[in-house]
């Protein structure tokens, strides 16, 4: 299940990708529906949302930027790590590595489907422009004059 929605950019999400991952964590590896969801408010971050997880689970948030970057080439240093298709994991598939206290994940994300996805986000908003987007300068501007 792949899917690619655009809206228009009065609404809180411009854009959303819904498709299946597979996440393994401590060699099982279990198929997840999942939504990555784009907003031009918040241009800097991918919120990822895992659709059948059961309860609450809250949304991951990652860098638009480091995703993009791990597409091609290992990135990422900490708790987040992208590492693009290879021939010893997937040839098709972009792996997201998870660490956060004593456990791990991988998550195995179709690398076409991501890649043009975050192509139409920096269509949307290109590489750059995102702090003029968060009105940072004006706050910085306004915060710095009371110094």
């Amino acid at each position: 299940m792949t899917s690619w929605t655009t809206w228009p950019a009065r609404a809180d999400v411009c854009s959303r990708l819904t498709l299946t991952v597979l996440v393994v964590v401590d060699g099982e590896a279990v198929p997840f529906a999942t939504r990555f969801d784009y907003d031009r408010g918040d241009p800097l971050a991918v919120r990822m949302a895992f659709l059948d997880a059961p309860g609450h689970v809250r949304p991951w948030v990652f860098s638009r930027d480091l995703l993009y970057a791990g597409l091609r080439t290992p990135a990422g240093d900490g708790a987040v790590r992208v590492r693009p298709p290879c021939r010893c994991h997937s040839p098709t598939m972009a792996r997201i590595l998870l660490h956060g206290g004593r456990s791990a994940a991988a998550l195995y994300v179709p690398a076409t489907e991501l890649h043009d996805w975050l192509e139409g986000t920096y269509a949307a908003v290109r590489a750059g422009e995102e702090v003029s987007r968060t009105g940072l300068d004006n706050m910085l501007r306004r915060l710095l004059r009371g110094w």
